[in-house]
């Protein structure tokens, strides 16, 4: 969209187009491109421009095409290893004002309930990030409401199950349904079973399988929620097909490339990762700095899915019983 003073588009358009502008205003920042083979061949076309030759991403171009940035950008939703790495975007922004917004994700507590999105935020952030530096980057809050996670009420916000994964988190959202038809509800899970994008275009193929349960992944990564297919509303859902999304009610399968180690940290597994995108070579895995690298994207992919619910969530551990002993220690149950 374009106007004689605003122009609406993608960082790719605006910095092969060169043009300079007043005020260049980002949204979602942290999913900025960095050079790299791990992304589509386009989001490179901007490196062939002379003055752009040298830029390791796509901030440092829009930073030079304009007079001031503005940039949203939340250090717990990066899910590509395309994205712009922490570190980078902190180097870029050190001499940048920073303001923190507060929590933009809202729920709906049930009836007589007290606790708030803020609570279950903040519950969140303690499950995922505890054992990691990135909480002094949020507006991380310790004293959060447990109650919220102990809350066993048929109609609490949050709940898990022990056992039949799929199965529960199936009948969950489904029975919902019958109660409010104009709901959006689905299922999601972590990148642990194998998909390809032919794939989607047959429904005879499936990947999540459970007893007498079969579901396929999301067909399509591009406007998932609103798809026509018939099975639709029965696809398991990805990171990808649901960031800024927001739906009534999730079922979120925590799956086993997220592990605890010996010390009792939650760390990346990657030979559980089935993402071809976000994977490491074996020698970049030896290194410290790429294995944090990768639980942190893992962790992520979690934080979104696990932030998609308005009206209620549920999670279930896929083949994963490792991480729900860690969810109960944590949560004190």
């Amino acid at each position: 969209m374009n106007s004689s003073n605003l122009t609406v588009s993608t960082a790719i358009k605006l910095i092969n187009q060169k043009e300079h502008y007043d005020t260049i205003i980002v949204d979602e920042s942290h999913r900025l491109s960095r050079r790299g083979s791990k992304q589509h061949s386009a989001f490179n076309t901007i490196y062939k421009h002379t003055e752009f030759a040298n830029c390791e991403n796509h901030l440092e171009p829009l930073i030079t095409l304009s007079n001031q940035v503005i940039l949203m950008y939340d250090i717990l939703q990066a899910i590509r290893p395309a994205n712009i790495s922490r570190e980078k975007f902190k180097e870029l922004t050190t001499g940048f004002e920073k303001c923190y917004l507060t929590t933009q994700f809202r729920i709906q507590a049930p009836e007589g309930k007290d606790y708030s999105s803020e609570d279950y935020v903040n519950g969140i952030k303690y499950l995922l990030y505890k054992d990691t530096d990135l909480l002094q980057y949020t507006n991380f809050d310790l004293k959060f409401d447990r109650s919220l996670f102990h809350d066993t009420d048929p109609d609490a916000y949050f709940g898990y199950f022990n056992e039949a994964p799929l199965e529960n988190l199936i009948d969950w959202v489904e029975e919902d349904k019958n109660y409010h038809p104009e709901h959006i509800n689905r299922v999601l899970s972590g990148l642990v079973e194998e998909w390809k994008q032919a794939e989607g275009k047959n429904p005879s193929i499936t990947h999540f399988h459970e007893s007498m349960i079969s579901r396929r992944w999301n067909s399509t990564q591009e406007n998932w929620i609103n798809s026509t297919d018939d099975d639709a509303e029965d696809q398991i859902g990805s990171v990808f097909a649901v960031q800024g999304i927001d739906l009534n009610k999730v079922g979120v399968l925590i799956g086993n490339d997220l592990l605890v180690d010996k010390n009792g940290k939650l760390y990346g597994e990657p030979s559980n990762f089935k993402n071809v995108n976000g994977k490491h070579t074996k020698a970049e895995l030896l290194l410290p700095d790429t294995q944090k690298e990768f639980t942190i994207f893992v962790l992520n992919i979690y934080y979104v899915l696990l932030t998609r619910g308005i009206d209620g969530i549920r999670i279930a551990f896929w083949h994963n019983d490792a991480f729900k002993e860690y969810f109960k220690k944590t949560f004190d149950f």
